[in-house]
C-alpha cells in the first residue's frame, strides 16, 4: 500500500460510524425547530496529495458534494453529503459516501462580521465570516489524533460571489514551532441555490 493511501485511510477511519444505528448527525425526538432560512449547496472537489515537496493530483480522490445548511437566530448547522464517483477510487478511505455534520455559534466580531465557533465531525475550533457576508475561514483542531496521523488541523477557507457561484478550500496540516506541514487539500467549486426564508 502506498504510504499516501495508507494516510488517508487512518483519516477516513472515524468518519465509517460504529454500525447501522450510528450516525455522524445528532440525534433529537421530534420535528426540529423551523430555521430562519434554508440553502442548499452542490459542487464538485478534486483532492491533492503534498508528496516530496509539491502538489500532486489525486484525481480517484475526487468527489461530488452537496451541502443544506440551516441558519438560526446566532447559529447554524450544516449537513454535508460526499460521494466519490471515480472508478479507480480504491476505497482506501473509507465508503465513497460520507457525511459530515457542523454545529456553528455565530456572535458579532468587534471589527465587523462575525466570529465562529464551530464543533463538527471533521473536529472542532473558531472562525470568521466576513462583514459582508461573503466569506469565511475556520481554523479546527482535527478529532483524530495518533501517531500515524499526519495532520493535527483543518482549516476552511470559503468564498461566494454575488452570481451564485461559491469556491472552498480544505486544508489538511500539522503545526509545529510555527510551521505549517501541508498534507492533503481539496478544492471545491459549485452553486449556492436560492435561501428560503423560514415562516
Amino acid at each position: 500500500m502506498k504510504r499516501g493511501s495508507f494516510l488517508l485511510s487512518l483519516f477516513f477511519l472515524p468518519l465509517l460510524g460504529c454500525g447501522s444505528t450510528h450516525s455522524p448527525i445528532p440525534l433529537a425526538s421530534g420535528p426540529q425547530a423551523e430555521p430562519l432560512s434554508s440553502t442548499v449547496l452542490a459542487g464538485h472537489g478534486r483532492a491533492w496529495l503534498f508528496t516530496k515537496g509539491a502538489w500532486v493530483e489525486a484525481p480517484a480522490y475526487d468527489y461530488d458534494f452537496l451541502v443544506l445548511e440551516r441558519r438560526y437566530e446566532g447559529r447554524w448547522d450544516a449537513v454535508k453529503e460526499i460521494h466519490r464517483r471515480d472508478p479507480r477510487y480504491d476505497g482506501r478511505a473509507g465508503p465513497r459516501d460520507q457525511t459530515v455534520f457542523f454545529a456553528v455559534q455565530t456572535s458579532p466580531a468587534a471589527g465587523g462580521g462575525q466570529d465562529l465557533v464551530v464543533q463538527s465531525t471533521l473536529g472542532s475550533g473558531t472562525g470568521h465570516v466576513d462583514a459582508g457576508g461573503d466569506g469565511f475561514v475556520v481554523e479546527m483542531a482535527a478529532a483524530q489524533k495518533g501517531m500515524f496521523v499526519p495532520f493535527d488541523t483543518v482549516r476552511i477557507r470559503q468564498r461566494s460571489s454575488r452570481e451564485g457561484r461559491l469556491e472552498e478550500t480544505v486544508e489538511l496540516y500539522s503545526k509545529k514551532d510555527g510551521v505549517e506541514r501541508p498534507f492533503m487539500r481539496m478544492e471545491e467549486q459549485g452553486l449556492v441555490y436560492r435561501p428560503v426564508a423560514g415562516k
